[in-house]
């Protein structure tokens, strides 16, 4: 019990990234945080053969760098969920049930430093951020 206990916790993806910034805005400055997880999905291909035939299963799994951003403004909170999708991918032979703990530990060494893939997005969104703080201000005037 013990070594699968300490076998997921090794396997655990990286520890959730925060980013923060503040963009200047006419309307006043708006404080932006960013928290990023790993999402990783499975897909089952091939099949299983009978007794004596080479089974042709595999686990397909890619995963995905999903960050949730909250911009706080004094016109209120703005919400936002960004996606980059195939930050890592890949296979393994078999029943994606019994390769889970192996993906976690492949998509944990492939997602080892993030932190400038966050910043990146973070980057991109300003641009949509701000417009969406303009069209706020267009409403309310």
């Amino acid at each position: 019990m013990i070594p699968l206990i300490l076998g997921l916790l090794l396997a655990a993806p990286f520890s959730e990234i925060a980013h923060s910034v503040r963009i200047d805005h006419p309307a006043g400055p708006v404080h932006t945080d960013y928290r990023a997880q790993i999402d990783i999905r499975h897909q089952q291909l091939g099949v299983a053969a009978p007794g004596g035939r080479a089974s042709t299963l595999r686990c397909r799994w890619q995963a995905d760098l999903v960050v949730d951003r909250q911009a706080r403004h004094a016109a209120g909170t703005l919400q936002r969920e960004l996606r980059q999708e195939a930050v890592a991918s890949g296979s393994r032979p078999g029943w994606c049930t019994a390769n889970r703990a192996a993906i976690t530990k492949d998509v944990a060494s492939a997602t080892k430093d993030m932190r400038g893939a966050v910043e990146a997005l973070a980057a991109r969104d300003a641009e949509m951020l701000r417009a969406e703080l303009d069209q706020i201000g267009r409403v309310n005037t």
